[in-house]
Parts: C-alpha cells; sequence; structure tokens
C-alpha cells in the first residue's frame, strides 16, 4: 500500500513538472508573437500612406489610394490591437493553467500575425508602385516633350525635304502636341491607370511620326530629283539609240519609259497621304525598272560591238565547216565502195550539213537584219554565241570521223599480211605433225585444227569481198591468233608426247625379257600409240613402269630429250636469216 502511495507522488510530480513546462513553453511562444507584433513597421508605413495620400491624385487611382488608407487604418485600429489582446488573453490562461484555451489562442494569434505581416506587405508594395509609376509618368511628361520639341525643330528646319508630305506631317505634329497636353494633364492630376493608357498609344505615336521624319526625305529625294533626271536620260538615250539604228526585246520601251511621269505622280499623291509603305513599295518598283531599261539599252550598246566584230570571224568559221564537211562527204563516199562504215558516219556528216544549213541561214537573216536596222543586238549576239560554240563541236566531230576512217586502207594491208601470216603457221604445222610419221592424231586435236583452218579460210572470204568491214575483220584476227597460239601449244604437247613415248618403248626393251610388267606395259603403251593416237596416255603408261624398274630414268630421259630439242631449235634458228 505504502508503494503505491509512493508511484501516485511521483506520477503527480511528473505531470505536474511537465505542465510547468508546457506553461513555459507557451507564454514564450505568445511573448515572441507579441515581440513580432510591436516589431511591424506600423509607424513608417503610416508615414508611406500619408506621403502617397499627400500627391494629387485622381481617378481609379485616387480610389485604390482611399482603399489603401482604409485598409492601413483597419490594420492599425483594430486588427494590431486585436492581435495585443488575443495574445495577452492566453499569456493570463496559461499562468491559470488553462492550458487547452492557451493553445487554442496562441494559434489564433500565429494565424492573426501571418495575416497581419501580409497586409503591411501588400500595402507596402503597392505604395513602392505607385511611386515607382508616379515618377516614371512624371520622366514620361519630360521625355516625351523633349522627344516633340526635336520632332517639331526638324520639322520646321527641314520642311523643303518633305515634298508633298510636309502639310500631313505637320497635322500629325499638331495632333501630337494635342496629346501630350492631354498626357501631361492627366499626370498631374494623378490619374496613373488613366495617364498609363495615354503614354502607351502617345510613344507608338511618336515612334511612328519618328520614323516617317527619317524614311520620307530619301523618298522626296528620288521623287523630286533622282528618278525625273533618270527618265529624262532613259527618254534622251532611247531617241539616240533608236535614231542609230537600235532595237530593243521589249518593243514598247519608249511607251514603258514614257509612262514612268505618270508613276511618279502617284507616288507623290500616295506620299501627300503618308502612305509611306505605299510609297516605299512604289519606289523599289520604279528604282527597279529604271535600272532594267538602263541596262537593256547598254547591253545593246555592248552586244553591237560584240557583233560587228565577229560577223567576218564567223562567216569565214561556217565557211571552213562547210568545205571541211564537203571534202569528208567525199572521202567517205569513196571509202563506202570498199569499206562497211559501221558507225554512221555517212549518215552523221549529213546530219552535219544540214546543221550547217541552218547555222548560215542564221547567219545570214541577223546580217539581213543589222543592215536594215532590225536587228537585236543581244539576240544577234546570243545567236553568235550559240553559232560559234556549235561550229566548233561539228568540227571537232567532222575531225574525229575523219581520223576514224583515215587508217582504214592500212589496216586492210596489215588484216592481209597477217592472213598470210596465219597461213604460213597452220601449214608449218601441219607439216611439222606430217614429218614425224605418226600413225595419227587425236579427233579433238583434228577438231581444233579443222576449226582453225575453218577460221583462216572465212577471214580470207571476207577479205576478198568487194566491200569490207575492217571492224569485224579486226575482231577475227584477234580470234584467230588466239586459237593458233592454242594450236601451237596443242601441237608442241601431241610432238613431245609422242616423241617421248618412242623413246621410252624403245628403252623399255631391255626390260622387257626380265620383267613382265614392263613388257605388259610396253604392250599396252605400243596400242595406245598405235591403235588411239593417244599418245600423252601411251608415255604416261611406260613412264610409270620404266620408273618403278629403274628409278629416276624417265627424268633423265626427258630432260635429256628438251635438252636436245633446245639445241635444235637455237640452230634453226641461227639458220634462218642465211635461208632468208
Amino acid at each position: 500500500m505504502f508503494r503505491i502511495l509512493i508511484g501516485v507522488i511521483i506520477l503527480a510530480i511528473v505531470i505536474y513538472a511537465g505542465i510547468l513546462i508546457y506553461q513555459q513553453y507557451l507564454i514564450r511562444r505568445l511573448k515572441g508573437i507579441n515581440q513580432k507584433r510591436e516589431a511591424l513597421t506600423i509607424d513608417e508605413l503610416g508615414a508611406s500612406v500619408d506621403q502617397v495620400r499627400a500627391m494629387s491624385l485622381t481617378g481609379k487611382t485616387l480610389e485604390e489610394v482611399t482603399q489603401l488608407a482604409a485598409d492601413f487604418s483597419d490594420l492599425k485600429e483594430n486588427r494590431l490591437p486585436r492581435l495585443e489582446q488575443q495574445v495577452n488573453e492566453a499569456i493570463n490562461n496559461a499562468k491559470q493553467y488553462r492550458m487547452l484555451n492557451a493553445q487554442g489562442e496562441a494559434k489564433k494569434a500565429t494565424a492573426s500575425l501571418e495575416v497581419a505581416e501580409q497586409a503591411i506587405q501588400k500595402i507596402e508594395d503597392r505604395i513602392a508602385e505607385l511611386k515607382k509609376i508616379d515618377a516614371q509618368h512624371k520622366q514620361a511628361v519630360k521625355t516625351l516633350e523633349a522627344k516633340y520639341q526635336s520632332l517639331r525643330k526638324t520639322l520646321l528646319a527641314k520642311n523643303f525635304m518633305y515634298g508633298d508630305a510636309i502639310d500631313g506631317l505637320e497635322t500629325q505634329l499638331g495632333q501630337l502636341e494635342d496629346d501630350n497636353d492631354h498626357f501631361r494633364e492627366v499626370t498631374s492630376k494623378g490619374d496613373h491607370e488613366e495617364a498609363a493608357k495615354l503614354l502607351e498609344q502617345l510613344q507608338s505615336d511618336t515612334d511612328h511620326l519618328d520614323e516617317m521624319l527619317k524614311a520620307i526625305p530619301p523618298l522626296v529625294a528620288n521623287l523630286e530629283t533622282e528618278f525625273p533626271t533618270q527618265v529624262k536620260e532613259l527618254t534622251q538615250g532611247e531617241n539616240e539609240l533608236s535614231a542609230d539604228g537600235y532595237q530593243f526585246p521589249v518593243t514598247d520601251l519608249k511607251d514603258q519609259i514614257a509612262a514612268l511621269p505618270a508613276e511618279i505622280s502617284r507616288s507623290k499623291e500616295l506620299l501627300a497621304k503618308l502612305d509611306v509603305a505605299a510609297v516605299k513599295q512604289a519606289d523599289t518598283s520604279l528604282s527597279t525598272k529604271i535600272d532594267h531599261f538602263y541596262d537593256l539599252m547598254q547591253k545593246e550598246m555592248v552586244a553591237k560591238t560584240k557583233v560587228t566584230k565577229n560577223l567576218d570571224y564567223l562567216s569565214k568559221f561556217i565557211n571552213h565547216a562547210k568545205n571541211q564537211n564537203t571534202l569528208l562527204m567525199r572521202e567517205l563516199e569513196r571509202l563506202n565502195t570498199n569499206y562497211t562504215l559501221d558507225h554512221k558516219e555517212l549518215e552523221t556528216t549529213r546530219e552535219f550539213a544540214e546543221q550547217l544549213r541552218n547555222i548560215e541561214t542564221t547567219y545570214q537573216k541577223d546580217v539581213e537584219n543589222i543592215h536594215s536596222n532590225e536587228a537585236v543586238y543581244t539576240e544577234v549576239d546570243a545567236h553568235q554565241t550559240r553559232q560559234t560554240h556549235d561550229l566548233t563541236q561539228i568540227e571537232k566531230q567532222q575531225q574525229e570521223i575523219n581520223d576514224s576512217v583515215a587508217g582504214l586502207a592500212k589496216e586492210e594491208q596489215q588484216a592481209d599480211q597477217n592472213l598470210q601470216q596465219f597461213e604460213f603457221q597452220l601449214h608449218s604445222i601441219r607439216r611439222e605433225v606430217e614429218n614425224l610419221n605418226l600413225p595419227g592424231a587425236s579427233k579433238a586435236y583434228l577438231d581444233y585444227y579443222q576449226v582453225v583452218s575453218d577460221e583462216i579460210d572465212k577471214l580470207a572470204d571476207d577479205m576478198d569481198q568487194v566491200q569490207i568491214n575492217m571492224e569485224d575483220i579486226t575482231k577475227q584476227l584477234i580470234m584467230i591468233q588466239s586459237d593458233l597460239d592454242s594450236l601451237t601449244e596443242k601441237t608442241n604437247d601431241l610432238i613431245d608426247s609422242a616423241q617421248l613415248a618412242e623413246q621410252l618403248i624403245q628403252y623399255a626393251n631391255r626390260y622387257r625379257m626380265t620383267h613382265d610388267e614392263v613388257a605388259k606395259a610396253s604392250q599396252e603403251a605400243q596400242r595406245l600409240f598405235d591403235e588411239d593416237y593417244d599418245y600423252p596416255k601411251s608415255l604416261e603408261t611406260i613412264a610409270t613402269v620404266l620408273d618403278e624398274v629403274e628409278p629416276g630414268s624417265y627424268k633423265r630421259l626427258e630432260d635429256r630429250y628438251y635438252k636436245s630439242k633446245k639445241s635444235a631449235d637455237e640452230k634453226h634458228a641461227d639458220e634462218e636469216p642465211e635461208e632468208k
């Protein structure tokens, strides 16, 4: 029982201690809120409000400042005193241990403090903004006044630079002065909201007038001085060139130049209405037209010099190309009786003749127009440039044709020599094989020999025609040479195989009585030699068995054979010049 009592006492002490600690926490918190309340710049804010109220304000700006004053008064007389009362009551409740009431009032006081701080900040921000706007508008009055005076001074001092636009500009300047006066009046009354609306439009109108004062003088200079002078020069130039026999690609050039003064007058009318954008567009159009007319005349004068200089040169060029064409045509017609012209040389040369006739016709027409003062020299210059190009190409291609057929006779002679050489080679091959007195030759070899022989016969027949196709002859020559080379190689293989087989069969006789396999192989090799004419197979059959009986014998006999053959070939080569 005693222990329970002790526990209750300790628990009561802990609870009491907790209440005391929380009481002190609430009191410190409430005192902090009160310190923040006392630190609010309410006196400085009041001075600022009084300062704004002292301004001469009207309109919606005055209504806004009145509302600011009311908000400040409510803050000072109601919200802040009520906040102070809330804090004091909460502190009293905390001291009397009414913790729940104190806690609730502390939350309300914190919220009220935040609202008060936000209200103060809002009033301060708006006051700063009003002061800034007031300063800006007063500065704008000074700036716009200075800008207006500058524009007025420019317009009065240099009114001669604005031509037909002067009346409209002076009217706009007068309207700008009235708008400035109105803006100054609204600003002085403090109606800043209305002043802000006027300021934007006034700045736009001032800038627009400034831009026109800068843009118009060069336009006036063109309309009053530059364009009229150029039109006069163009008119005089066109008259003089026409009198000298010039023609122009533009048939109504005189009328187009004569229409320019009316365009200048229309631009002046637009300028009087201050339609600067339209005047600029018209100015660009006039400049482009005038430059174009100058360019037309200049090109005709330059072209006349070139055309006159080239007349004699082109005449000689045309005659030279025609003469070349005539000579080439004669040569091709002569060659066409003996040779086949596979690349349309005659047709192409006839087309060149037609082109040359067309070129000459155009040239003569241009000459006639020049003599009758009907020529447009830029067009004639274009004709001459094209004619020079075409004549150069025609002469080049005619020369290429001439070069391509110039060697036909020489090619025929060379082909005939090659044919004789082929026939001699084929005869030599046949004689060389026949001199061996072989029992025969394989069907494959004889067929290949016959193919080459037929090819040579066909070449001889084609060479004997009245009209020779040298391109086809050349292809046959290449093919026959290749086939003859192959036939020569096949013939050498046949001769070597046959002679080596004969030598090895004879050499094998020494072993026939002592070696049955040699006797059998010799018999088979002789059969292949005499009946099948398969000399390589015959050589292989006897060589294989000899190498088994006498290793290295085939290689020794083969080396001796080729050494002997080489010596014979060299001796024949040395004796051949003497025979010739």
